[in-house]
């Protein structure tokens, strides 16, 4: 059962069972075989100086600046009670009190270091190039790259809210101007000892986005 990892040990992915994955996921389908994506692997120094900067903005308040929009603004009111609730779950789950404002900021954070993972997967289209097909498109290989880590025992959480900050990204990617970059996949073997890798989250019941005619 696939579930987001949010805390890794420091141990790095081999390149060659990395190439792997990726090789796997660049089976998913696409319109016209298109395969519109772009995949980018960040580690080592370069990821440390990436998450530096992340950090800093996180903590410095800096404004949010993503380059697309992910969700209806503002959320349908189904959607944003399970985000409410998921949000509740998991603080609760921490042990973090609704009223404890420096963990719930320390929890947030969190997000900001890529969940302390050694690798992190950027995904991207090129700009002026996609559609709402190509973001469909851009989701399948997406998934497709979680399924292969987790058939090979490798945890991963994918994130938007580092897309927070893409003049950063840009900044630490060379050659990425011109790239619209869509989501962040933090990965690697799971902390077996953390309490945030224990969470499932719930999910809906099937009579609520289901039926056959």
């Amino acid at each position: 059962m696939r579930k987001s990892i949010r805390s890794f040990t420091p141990e790095i992915v081999p390149l060659d069972v990395v190439q792997s994955v990726v090789l796997g996921a660049n089976r998913a389908p696409s319109s016209k075989n298109t395969q519109p994506w772009k995949l980018i692997l960040v580690q080592g120094e370069a990821l440390e100086k990436l998450r530096f900067d992340y950090i800093a903005a996180f903590n410095n308040g800096k404004p949010s600046t993503p380059e697309y929009v992910y969700g209806p603004d503002p959320l349908p009111e189904a959607y944003k009670k399970r985000a409410v609730e998921l949000g509740k779950a998991f603080l609760t789950h921490k042990g973090i009190a609704r009223e404890d404002k420096e963990k719930r900021r320390e929890h947030d954070g969190e997000n900001y270091k890529f969940f302390g993972a050694k690798q992190v997967f950027f995904l991207a289209v090129n700009k002026g190039e996609f559609g709402y097909g190509t973001f469909l498109d851009c989701g399948l290989f997406f998934q497709a790259l979680i399924t292969e880590l987790d058939n090979r025992g490798l945890g991963s959480c994918p994130q938007y809210s580092v897309m927070s900050y893409p003049d950063i990204l840009h900044k630490h990617i060379p050659n990425s101007d011109d790239l619209l970059f869509l989501l962040a996949l933090p990965f690697g073997y799971t902390n077996k000892e953390s309490i945030a890798n224990s969470f499932v989250t719930e999910r809906e019941g099937l009579d609520s986005f289901f039926r056959v005619i």
